[in-house]
C-alpha cells in the first residue's frame, strides 16, 4: 500500500483592514504542495513540494489539513437520519458558526454516536473543494481529508516544516511521523 500524504497549503484570509477586492483565488497557478510518500504508511520513503501535476503515485492519497484551517466544536450528536444529520448538525451549531451552515464542511469524529458528545470539524467548504479540485485536475485522486491534529487525542500525524541553519535548502524540508491511517 503505497501511501502519499498532501498537506494542503493555509486558506488565505484578508484582514480586516483590506479593501475588499473580492474573493481570494483559494488556489494559485502553480501551487506546490508540501508531501511525503510510503510504502508502508509507517515509514518516509520521499518528501518533496511539487506542483499538483508532478506528485508521486500512490495507492492511498490523503490531504492534510492545517490546524488554523478546522474549526472544532464539541457538540451532542442529534438524533436524525443519516439523510437529515448535515441540517441537525447545522442547527446545533449555528451559533458557534460564522458562516451559514451552507459554506461550511461539516465532518463528524470518527466512531460518533446519536446523543453522545463528540466533536465536529468545521471547514471552509469552497475553499477545500477548489484544493481538492486542483489536485485532482492533475490525475491524484484524494481517498481522504484529515486533520493535522485531533483534540482531546494524541497526535495522529504531525507534520513540521525544518529550516536549520545546516541545511543549504532555503525553503527547508517538510518532515512527516507517519500514522494517519
Amino acid at each position: 500500500m503505497a501511501l502519499l500524504a498532501i498537506l494542503l497549503p493555509e486558506r488565505v484570509r484578508t484582514s480586516a483592514s483590506a479593501e475588499p477586492a473580492g474573493e481570494t483565488p483559494p488556489v494559485r497557478p502553480g501551487q506546490e504542495y508540501a508531501w511525503v510518500s510510503s510504502p508502508d504508511g509507517e515509514v518516509v520513503r520521499t518528501q518533496g513540494a511539487s506542483p499538483a501535476r508532478l506528485l508521486p503515485k500512490a495507492t492511498t492519497v490523503v490531504a492534510v489539513l492545517a490546524d488554523s484551517d478546522v474549526a472544532w466544536h464539541r457538540v451532542r450528536l442529534p438524533k436524525a437520519p443519516a439523510a437529515r444529520l448535515r441540517e441537525a448538525l447545522a442547527g446545533v451549531l449555528e451559533d458557534n458558526l460564522l458562516d451559514s451552515g451552507g459554506g461550511v464542511h461539516l465532518a463528524l469524529f470518527p466512531q460518533a454516536q446519536a446523543g453522545q458528545l463528540t466533536w465536529v470539524a468545521a471547514v471552509h467548504r469552497d475553499w477545500l473543494r477548489a484544493q481538492i479540485a486542483a489536485i485532482e485536475r492533475s490525475g491524484t485522486i484524494v481517498d481522504r481529508v484529515v486533520p493535522s491534529s485531533w483534540p482531546d487525542h494524541p497526535p495522529i500525524g504531525h507534520f513540521e516544516s525544518a529550516d536549520s541553519a545546516d541545511d543549504d535548502s532555503s525553503d527547508g524540508e517538510l518532515a512527516l511521523i507517519l500514522s494517519l491511517i
